[in-house]
Protein backbone atom coordinates (compact mmCIF):
# COMPACT_ATOMS: atom_id res chain seq x y z
CA UNK A 1 0.00 0.00 0.00
CA UNK A 2 1.59 3.29 -0.93
CA UNK A 3 1.25 6.49 1.30
CA UNK A 4 -0.26 9.14 -0.41
CA UNK A 5 1.76 12.56 0.93
CA UNK A 6 -1.02 15.79 0.91
CA UNK A 7 -0.55 19.60 1.34
CA UNK A 8 -1.00 20.07 4.51
CA UNK A 9 1.13 22.99 6.23
CA UNK A 10 2.32 23.91 2.87
CA UNK A 11 1.15 27.26 2.48
CA UNK A 12 2.14 27.97 6.67
CA UNK A 13 5.47 26.69 5.38
CA UNK A 14 5.88 29.05 2.10
CA UNK A 15 4.60 31.95 3.83
CA UNK A 16 6.87 31.05 7.56
CA UNK A 17 9.72 30.35 4.50
CA UNK A 18 8.82 33.93 2.90
CA UNK A 19 9.00 35.67 6.08
CA UNK A 20 12.25 33.89 7.36
CA UNK A 21 14.15 35.08 4.52
CA UNK A 22 12.44 38.63 5.00
CA UNK A 23 13.97 38.05 8.33
CA UNK A 24 17.25 37.14 7.61
CA UNK A 25 17.89 40.14 4.74
CA UNK A 26 16.69 42.63 7.58
CA UNK A 27 18.91 41.44 10.28
CA UNK A 28 21.94 42.06 8.72
CA UNK A 29 21.22 45.32 8.44
CA UNK A 30 22.34 47.83 10.82
CA UNK A 31 19.88 49.98 13.10
CA UNK A 32 16.68 48.28 11.57
CA UNK A 33 18.25 44.35 12.68
CA UNK A 34 16.48 44.95 15.67
CA UNK A 35 13.41 45.21 14.12
CA UNK A 36 13.52 41.65 12.24
CA UNK A 37 12.22 40.22 15.44
CA UNK A 38 8.86 40.72 14.97
CA UNK A 39 8.66 39.13 11.30
CA UNK A 40 10.95 36.29 12.30
CA UNK A 41 8.55 35.22 15.29
CA UNK A 42 5.91 35.02 12.93
CA UNK A 43 7.17 33.27 9.99
CA UNK A 44 8.93 30.72 13.46
CA UNK A 45 4.75 30.47 14.49
CA UNK A 46 3.83 29.78 11.05
CA UNK A 47 6.71 27.08 10.57
CA UNK A 48 5.61 25.49 13.92
CA UNK A 49 2.24 25.21 12.92
CA UNK A 50 2.50 24.23 9.22
CA UNK A 51 4.70 21.31 10.39
CA UNK A 52 2.00 19.97 13.04
CA UNK A 53 -0.33 20.38 10.22
CA UNK A 54 2.23 18.08 8.07
CA UNK A 55 2.92 15.30 10.92
CA UNK A 56 -0.74 14.67 11.42
CA UNK A 57 -2.16 14.94 7.94
CA UNK A 58 1.11 13.18 5.91
CA UNK A 59 2.48 15.81 4.31
CA UNK A 60 5.69 17.02 3.03
CA UNK A 61 7.74 18.43 6.07
CA UNK A 62 10.57 20.05 3.53
CA UNK A 63 9.65 23.23 3.27
CA UNK A 64 8.38 23.87 7.33
CA UNK A 65 11.64 22.54 8.55
CA UNK A 66 13.22 24.83 6.13
CA UNK A 67 11.24 27.98 6.98
CA UNK A 68 12.02 27.04 10.68
CA UNK A 69 16.01 27.21 10.56
CA UNK A 70 15.62 30.40 8.35
CA UNK A 71 13.51 32.43 10.13
CA UNK A 72 15.22 30.97 13.91
CA UNK A 73 18.65 31.96 12.11
CA UNK A 74 17.37 35.86 11.11
CA UNK A 75 15.47 35.58 14.32
CA UNK A 76 18.98 34.88 16.39
CA UNK A 77 20.64 37.22 14.55
CA UNK A 78 17.95 40.42 14.93
CA UNK A 79 18.42 39.48 18.88
CA UNK A 80 22.03 40.50 19.15
CA UNK A 81 21.08 43.65 17.72
CA UNK A 82 19.04 44.05 20.86
CA UNK A 83 22.28 42.63 23.16
CA UNK A 84 24.54 45.36 20.91
CA UNK A 85 22.39 48.29 21.63
CA UNK A 86 21.37 47.26 25.35
CA UNK A 87 25.11 47.23 26.10
CA UNK A 88 25.70 50.85 24.50
CA UNK A 89 22.95 51.99 26.06
CA UNK A 90 24.39 51.02 29.33
CA UNK A 91 27.74 52.87 29.00
CA UNK A 92 28.11 55.89 31.00
CA UNK A 93 29.23 59.13 29.57
CA UNK A 94 32.42 58.71 30.09
CA UNK A 95 33.08 55.57 28.06
CA UNK A 96 30.96 56.88 25.38
CA UNK A 97 33.72 59.85 25.53
CA UNK A 98 36.34 57.71 25.59
CA UNK A 99 35.04 55.54 22.69
CA UNK A 100 34.56 58.68 20.63
CA UNK A 101 37.87 60.10 21.12
CA UNK A 102 39.80 56.45 20.28
CA UNK A 103 37.98 56.69 16.88
CA UNK A 104 38.70 60.57 16.67
CA UNK A 105 41.99 59.79 16.90
CA UNK A 106 42.22 56.45 14.73
CA UNK A 107 40.44 58.71 11.81
CA UNK A 108 42.79 61.82 12.60
CA UNK A 109 45.92 59.44 12.35
CA UNK A 110 44.89 57.88 9.30
CA UNK A 111 44.32 60.98 7.50
CA UNK A 112 47.85 62.10 8.73
CA UNK A 113 49.06 58.91 7.17
CA UNK A 114 47.15 59.78 3.58
CA UNK A 115 48.57 63.70 4.24
CA UNK A 116 51.65 62.37 4.21
CA UNK A 117 51.88 59.92 1.33
CA UNK A 118 50.40 63.28 -0.45
CA UNK A 119 52.90 65.32 0.43
CA UNK A 120 55.73 63.17 -0.61
CA UNK A 121 53.75 62.48 -4.27
CA UNK A 122 54.00 66.24 -4.77
CA UNK A 123 57.46 66.65 -3.79
CA UNK A 124 58.44 63.77 -6.07
CA UNK A 125 55.88 65.78 -8.65
CA UNK A 126 57.69 69.10 -7.74
CA UNK A 127 61.05 67.91 -8.57
CA UNK A 128 60.04 65.87 -11.76
CA UNK A 129 58.89 69.63 -13.31
CA UNK A 130 61.96 71.22 -12.26
CA UNK A 131 63.60 69.49 -14.88
CA UNK A 132 61.38 70.00 -17.58
CA UNK A 133 61.86 73.10 -19.46
CA UNK A 134 59.14 73.90 -21.87
CA UNK A 135 56.30 76.23 -22.19
CA UNK A 136 53.42 75.17 -21.90
CA UNK A 137 50.26 73.88 -19.81
CA UNK A 138 50.10 70.68 -18.93
CA UNK A 139 46.75 69.23 -17.20
CA UNK A 140 47.46 66.17 -15.09
CA UNK A 141 44.27 64.22 -14.46
CA UNK A 142 43.48 61.49 -12.02
CA UNK A 143 40.17 59.95 -10.75
CA UNK A 144 39.19 62.80 -8.63
CA UNK A 145 41.48 65.63 -9.02
CA UNK A 146 42.58 68.03 -12.23
CA UNK A 147 45.53 69.70 -11.91
CA UNK A 148 46.84 72.48 -13.93
CA UNK A 149 50.40 73.51 -14.73
CA UNK A 150 52.19 76.33 -16.03
CA UNK A 151 55.42 75.89 -17.11
CA UNK A 152 57.34 78.97 -18.60
CA UNK A 153 61.22 78.94 -19.92
CA UNK A 154 63.72 80.99 -18.05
Amino acid sequence: MEIIKTNAGHGLGVAGLVLGILCLFMAFIPCVGAFAIGPGVVAIILSIVGLVQANKNNGAKGINIAALIVSGLGTIIASLWIFVFVGIASLDDDQIHGMVEDVMEEVVNGTNSCNTDLQDDLDKLEQQLDSIKLDEMIIIKTDSTKIKVHIEKE
